[in-house]
């Protein structure tokens, strides 16, 4: 399908499986076409074997998390007992479903379970809770179990999360006291420049913040 001219503005898959798209602009004549498909309809590929078991987890992941979902905003202690497990997920998505399941309830009865976590999904995800729900006097806390996860330790995706428990801590409850600080800074310091454009900028940030000498 050609025009002289065809300015496609939008195009969309109607539900009844046709393309619509709109032209126009330019001093040309707008207009709203419909494309259908008139020819025989080929039959839908057979799965294999593995497409029809990634369905299958995919289908069991959708209907966990819409069980976390249903805590979202609600004050209802079995959460934690729930959700908790899923703070280990390697799917991120479950794991943030969990994590507002959790931080929907008070503080005060998960608090000690995200500062003595162990396992860095369910570790760095539950410190990232307690930094965006706790107060400014759990920050000294929260820096202190985030030691517990070794920057030199953590793959990329590990470190962005501490990074992120750290930024997120910071913006809410400012720059930490001098004799906390030091050992994050110390840290972060060892590993800027790294090798990757995700991890520097969110190092840079983090170490302009905490003006650390090097930094520039």
């Amino acid at each position: 399908l050609e025009g002289r001219p065809l300015n496609v503005t939008d195009v969309a898959i109607g539900r009844d499986g046709a393309m619509y798209f709109i032209t126009g602009g330019w001093y040309t004549q707008s207009g709203l076409y419909r494309v259908t498909h008139t020819g025989p309809h080929p039959k839908e590929p057979s799965q294999t074997s593995a497409q029809r078991q990634a369905g299958r987890e995919a289908a069991k992941a959708r209907a966990l998390r819409h069980k976390l979902e249903a805590f979202h905003g609600k004050e209802n202690l079995e959460a934690i007992v729930f959700a908790w497990p899923e703070l280990q997920s390697e799917d991120r998505w479950i794991r943030y479903a969990a994590r507002i399941a959790i931080e929907s309830q008070p503080v005060v009865v998960w608090k000690e379970l995200a500062l003595t976590e162990k396992d860095p999904n369910a570790g760095l995800t539950a410190l990232l809770a307690l930094a965006r729900c706790g107060s400014r006097d759990d920050q000294r806390d929260v820096l202190a179990a985030l030691m517990k996860f070794p920057f030199a330790q953590l793959n990329e995706a590990h470190k962005l999360d501490k990074l992120r428990v750290l930024a997120v801590s910071f913006a809410r409850h400012g720059g930490p006291e001098a004799a906390t600080v030091a050992p994050v800074l110390a840290e972060l310091d060892r590993h800027y420049p790294a090798g990757s454009q995700a991890l520097n900028r969110e190092l840079c940030q983090a170490l302009i913040f905490l003006e650390a000498p090097g930094v520039v």
